[in-house]
């Protein structure tokens, strides 16, 4: 026998036996990605209903399909498990195992799953709700938020700020039992403690220990943007602050964006407030919006959101905005509200950004990764094009900022909005998982414990204290409410900087053009192959980024960081009330022009209906003729019956006559006391009894195209070069 089909023959037995188990595993993961994608898909669908009409009714049904997810990840879980990993070879199938054996909190106990999913819920749908007592009834979250962006009176501020978080603060003892979950989820994971756990979630080892290090790398920045807030602020409102701000002073229940302050802490307030006036001239309302953030995934990668999208979304409910995956085809909703702000003008191109990439990455099944981990890869190609919005180039290309404006304060003010939207929100983000890390560890549970630990925690890292309110705020956070760690969201913004130096090859900020003159192949690559494998390996693999740093960052912000440096002492507060007044003038007509051809009443429509355009905190005489007029977006006020449910946590309330706005207000929320209390409604879904006979056929069809590609394929039995290996 000629020595060539001896060494083909040899060749064949050895890869025949190398892959045998390999493709039989490869086979029955597919399988179960597509379980996972039909699973998901219903979930998701009732989570879409629930925040698009929030009511007891849909929340029900959201926690019923998000138990049975998780009974249905068990149970795949279980025959996985029956497969020896040890007998896997390749990396990135092993990776797949792991993902669909380590399901994070679906592995708890049946009965402390269906407490936190229901914790999670009502939290939720309190926070969704326009049910409120005392002087917010009647209005949404996303009325609040304006009330504290917009209302020059610190005292009508504090008020709402305070009467929010008073409502929430009743769930605060159900919270210490939800915290110790993650404890639990992460000995049932095989974690040793909840810092291992969420980083095995995030795909990132020894993550808190090396973002103890990158913190101490940033402090100092995030002090001078504290300091500079401070400053202007003090004399804004003609008050004491030593080194903490007001919670309530920050024009955000949470205080994590602070963009809505940005037209008072910035050096050009009046490029902010061009800004603010192009975003509404042009009218970037809802969808509009959306389409202008497309464009720039249409330059950057060459991708924009597929029709479902625009048909499907909803673009007049309330904001902050809230974007579904559907698990299926890449398919994504968002829900979100009409108003051109500059933070939902940031949070369009965010969206767009998570679409697309999910988009590219659909033909390598990401659907465990959607459903089991959180990738910091995702949440930073969705900062990049945050970043990429607020540039010059794209303020001048986009038409909102004016083109005679000055290149240096263009400059400055672009590096400003950056900075007041991304080193907020990731100081944010290491203080939450610090504070639950440590909470944890020390096993703290007792309520007022957790408060008083809380501020202390965001007085440390963020600069920022409770006005002697010591509220529970961390209620109004849907990742702290459901155990999700934001470790991703962390070191997903540092890599976009990265990134961002990557694609502009430096790290300044562009004034010209951000759209490469070719696109980048291992970009594309990366996102196509992170979605669904070890998201840092393959950053490695195609960009040899090997790990995260905040070097970009802070040379990123390098020339706004040596302005504040360079600004006087004696830098001097321009108000600009005036043109405030000319802003809420100009928004009022547009919306009033917006609103004459209205012929349809579907909800995605941009078209902005009954809209108050200057929120003024409610008195007791506008608060039946304003209700009259609410949107009817949230149906859980439009119905007695959505009230009678196990979950409900609401009784409507009147104003009396006389009742004062500005006074301090204590409101009580009833407390759910069957929160704890639910009936097990678990239905493990069937398995289906194919499965087994289409895995066994795939490993036949595998092992006959391999017999055929190793005779008829090979002509030499010899290392093919390096060079043509890819050819």
């Amino acid at each position: 026998m000629p020595s060539k089909w001896v060494c083909i023959i040899l060749n064949l037995i050895v890869c025949v036996i190398a892959s045998e188990e390999d493709e039989a595993t490869r086979a029955y993961i597919k399988i179960t990605e597509f379980d996972y994608e039909d699973t998901c898909l219903s979930t998701a669908e009732a989570q879409w209903e629930f925040i698009n009409s929030p009511s007891n009714e849909k929340l029900s049904a959201w926690e019923e399909k998000l138990i049975s997810y998780a009974a249905f990840k068990n149970t795949e879980k279980n025959i996985i498990a029956n497969i020896s990993r040890a007998d896997i070879n390749d990396e990135s199938l092993q990776y797949k195992y792991d993902v669909a054996e380590k399901i994070g909190d679906a592995l708890l106990d049946i009965e402390d799953f269906k407490t936190l999913v229901h914790f999670s819920g009502i939290t939720e749908l309190m926070r969704l709700s326009t049910i409120h007592k005392g002087i917010l009834n009647g209005y949404t979250k996303q009325d609040v938020e304006r009330i504290l962006s917009r209302d020059s009176n610190i005292r009508n501020r504090s008020t709402v700020w305070t009467t929010w978080h008073q409502q929430l603060a009743p769930l605060v003892n159900n919270f210490s039992t939800i915290l110790t979950f993650a404890d639990k989820a992460a000995k049932e994971n095989g974690a040793k403690d909840v810092s291992e756990y969420w980083e095995l979630l995030s795909g990132y080892s020894d993550g808190y220990d090396k973002i103890r290090y990158k913190w101490n790398r940033i402090i100092d920045l995030h002090k001078k943007i504290l300091k500079f807030a401070i400053t202007i602020m003090t004399k804004k409102y003609n008050i004491n602050m030593n080194d903490t701000i007001p919670a309530y002073l920050l024009g955000s229940l949470q205080g994590t964006d602070w963009i809505p302050i940005s037209i008072d802490i910035t050096p050009y307030p009046d490029l902010i407030y061009s800004i603010k006036k192009n975003l509404w001239k042009r009218k970037l309302l809802g969808k509009s919006l959306y389409k202008t953030a497309s464009a720039m995934s249409a330059q950057i990668l060459s991708q924009v959101p597929q029709a479902e999208f625009w048909e499907k979304s909803h673009f007049n409910q309330q904001c902050p905005s809230k974007l579904i995956n559907f698990c299926k085809n890449a398919v994504l909703r968002v829900s979100t509200c009409f108003e051109p702000t500059i933070s939902n003008y940031l949070s369009a191109h965010k969206n767009v950004g998570k679409i697309v990439f999910n988009q590219l990455s659909v033909e390598d099944t990401p659907i465990l990764n959607t459903a089991n981990r959180y990738s910091g890869l995702e949440e930073s190609v969705s900062e990049l094009f945050g970043i990429l919005a607020a540039s010059p180039a794209w303020l001048n290309y986009t038409h909102i900022i004016d083109d005679s404006s000055d290149n240096d304060q263009n400059l400055i003010t672009s590096l400003m909005i950056t900075a007041l939207n991304t080193l907020p929100q990731i100081v944010y983000y290491i203080s939450v998982d610090m504070w639950r890390i440590n909470a944890v560890k020390k096993n703290i549970t007792n309520s007022e414990d957790l408060i008083s630990s809380w501020w202390e925690y965001r007085e440390e890292y963020e600069g920022l204290d409770s006005n002697g309110m010591n509220l529970p705020t961390f209620l109004n956070d849907d990742y702290i409410t459901s155990n999700k760690p934001y470790l991703p969201k962390i070191i997903g913004t540092m890599l976009a900087f990265q990134l961002y130096e990557y694609l502009m090859e430096s790290t300044e900020v562009r004034y010209d053009s951000i759209v490469r003159k070719h696109m980048n192949i291992d970009f594309l690559k990366m996102i196509q192959q992170g979605s669904a494998d070890d998201w840092m390996k393959v950053i490695d693999k195609y960009l040899e980024i090997d790990e995260i740093s905040p070097d970009s960052l802070l040379s990123f912000f390098l020339p706004l960081e040596d302005f504040i440096d360079e600004l006087d002492d004696d830098f001097q507060f321009k108000a600009i009330t005036a043109k405030e007044s000319e802003l809420d003038k100009l928004e009022k007509e547009i919306i009033m022009e917006m609103n004459v051809p209205l012929t349809t009443t579907s909800t995605t429509t941009a078209t902005p209906k009954h809209v108050n355009t200057k929120p003024k905190v409610p008195d007791a005489k506008s608060s039946n003729k304003q209700n009259d007029k609410r949107s009817d977006t949230n149906t859980v006020a439009n119905s007695s019956k959505n009230l009678e449910s196990k979950s409900s946590i609401y009784t409507p309330e009147k104003k009396p006559e006389n009742h004062n706005p500005l006074q301090s207000v204590t409101t009580e929320v009833p407390f759910d006391k069957s929160l704890l209390d639910i009936q097990d409604t678990d239905k493990k879904p069937k398995i289906s009894s194919n499965k087994a006979v289409w895995a066994v056929g795939a490993v036949l069809i595998a092992t006959i195209i391999i017999c055929i590609i190793a005779i008829f394929g090979r002509q030499r039995c010899r290392k093919v070069p390096k060079n043509r290996r890819y050819v």
